[in-house]
């Protein structure tokens, strides 16, 4: 579907808001594209020598596998930051428009969405193998590829599964006008939205946990 609303064809709605809300509007919009074009960047330049570096070395490669994933997300992080400020930068030009939420849902927003959650999850998943070399060390080094493919295919298979239900959902819903900036929080579906930065947050928090349980055992 692609149905476009032409920005005069709300002018009732904008009649609401005053002048200092439009402008904060704006200025949003601005932060979030150079917000992205800076950041991205910078993402893909820290963690994409490391990865590469895990990667090339054997014993690295052996030893720090699921922390290397972590440095590959954070990389594909940077490029989706990077599409996405580049889109914006882009259509930023033209009027503003109004356009289906439905035209967002699997375009660029997606991959931006599946890495902020897939982030927070590679992190557990780091943890938690920090966690098994500490805690069980001898079943840990006679099965280490085992348990690190495995923490490395459940953060994917959760992100893909999640992902996929928040789209399906945000696809199915009602018909929602957005602006073409395509924004993550008016894009999809509200409830699953929050559920996703929820789970994304809480798996950050359990990692510090466990990294925490993982140094005071060390002492």
């Amino acid at each position: 579907m692609n149905v476009i609303v032409s920005k005069t064809a709300i002018d009732d709605l904008r009649n609401d808001m005053d002048n200092g809300t439009l402008t904060l509007v704006v200025v949003n919009h601005d932060l979030y594209i150079y917000g992205y074009l800076i950041i991205g960047p910078m993402l893909v330049l820290v963690n994409t020598p490391i990865f590469l570096l895990v990667m090339i070395r054997k014993a690295f490669r052996e030893r720090y596998l699921v922390l290397a994933i972590i440095f590959l997300n954070g990389g594909l992080t940077g490029i989706s930051a990077i599409l996405m400020g580049m889109k914006r930068w882009i259509i930023s030009a033209a009027e503003e428009l109004y356009i289906a939420h439905y035209d967002c849902v699997l375009n660029v927003p997606i991959f931006l969405l599946s890495m902020f959650f897939l982030d927070g999850w590679g992190l557990l998943m780091n943890s938690a193998e920090r966690l098994t070399v500490v805690a069980f060390p001898l079943f840990y080094y006679t099965h280490s590829k085992r348990i690190a493919y495995s923490l490395i295919v459940t953060q994917y298979a959760i992100t893909i599964i999640a992902i996929t239900f928040t789209a399906m959902e945000s696809l199915i819903e009602p018909i929602r006008y957005v602006s073409h900036f395509c924004l993550l929080k008016d894009v999809y579906n509200p409830y699953f939205y929050l559920t996703l930065t929820l789970l994304s947050s809480i798996a950050s928090l359990f990692s510090i946990i466990l990294m925490v349980i993982v140094v005071a055992m060390l002492k």
